[in-house]
């Protein structure tokens, strides 16, 4: 099962879908001509703002479940689920995706359609059994409907595409893009190298705590890896490698992990991680939200580092 934000190609099936809840709803609406009433611009301007993810079976490129919401709003405008799908593992994978786009730390709401089939039963059930508390009955353009609230928590969030995806994808475009748009700050403290093709930082105190830990970025603006022309990736990574080389010497690491995420800032990057034998990670993944104490005896000795590195990148 792919988990993915509609195109405007999927509104066949979406439509599709919301049918095949018809009979449940026709059986409780005194008027269920208005139940698709701007039906259409409504699945167009969620599919253009971001609003909308749907599930799809990975080989049939069947559409199992759907689900739109408001930013705004900070509500659940839409869900759905096939019944020919797994309800509660399509519903839960949807849900997740909705949940990180939407603001936790406030109330988030959803109505859901009040009757006896087993369908709705099931989808007021799955909302109830992952904190969707029954608030009130209302009545939506008559039809009976559930409205349900999760109250706020104090989730701590990251900055990657989970949590922020219209931002993450408007900053894809090159003039748009932070490394491309902000000024060079004038703090060059941590800058090893910064010339027209790569730029290469350190980080005080670190991320994983790990002493020497820096970023390696090429000047030229890619979104993805496989964007790069093979002759810039080429240069890039040899640059990669000639950093690698120098780190593990002034460093003394046993090893350097790199690694490319650029899920947060998406102009792609490498991280490299000097690895010891006394790091905070052993047969584990480096937990880079770990930055504190220092991995430093002194901020003289990170500043030592950074010179170090100078150094041996000039031979």
């Amino acid at each position: 099962m792919l988990i993915r934000f509609a195109t405007l190609k999927d509104i066949p099936a979406w439509k599709a879908l919301s049918a095949e809840y018809d009979p449940h709803i026709s059986e409780i609406s005194t008027d269920f001509s208005k139940w698709y009433q701007g039906f259409d611009d409504y699945m167009t301007r969620k599919i253009e703002q971001y609003e909308a993810v749907i599930a799809v079976d990975r080989m049939s490129e069947n559409l199992l479940g759907a689900i739109a919401f408001s930013r705004t709003y900070n509500r659940i405008t839409f869900f759905a689920v096939s019944p020919n799908a797994n309800h509660k593992e399509t519903a839960e994978r949807l849900l997740t995706v909705a949940l990180r786009q939407l603001n936790s730390n406030e109330n988030i709401t959803i109505n859901l359609p009040l009757g006896d089939s087993e369908q709705l039963i099931l989808d007021r059930n799955f909302f109830s059994e992952n904190g969707f508390d029954f608030v009130k009955e209302i009545n939506l353009d008559g039809r009976p409907m559930a409205e349900l609230l999760r109250k706020a928590d104090n989730e701590l969030r990251g900055k990657s595409f989970h949590y922020r995806y219209p931002k993450f994808i408007r900053e894809s475009e090159k003039e748009f893009c932070p490394c491309v748009t902000e000024p060079d700050s004038e703090d060059t403290t941590d800058d090893i190298i910064k010339n027209d093709l790569f730029w290469v930082h350190g980080e005080y105190p670190g991320q994983g705590r790990l002493f020497g830990k820096l970023c390696v970025i090429p000047q030229k603006h890619y979104c993805h890896f496989d964007d790069m022309p093979e002759d810039c990736a080429i240069e890039f990574m040899l640059e990669v490698q000639r950093i690698g080389k120098a780190l593990r010497k002034v460093t003394g690491a046993v090893k350097i992990n790199y690694e490319m995420h650029a899920n947060t800032g998406n102009h792609i990057h490498i991280h490299l991680f000097p690895r010891y034998l006394d790091d905070d990670f052993p047969s584990a993944p480096i937990d880079y939200r770990i930055s504190e104490p220092a991995p430093y005896e002194s901020y003289d000795e990170y500043l030592w580092f950074i010179e170090q590195m100078k150094k041996e990148l000039r031979k």
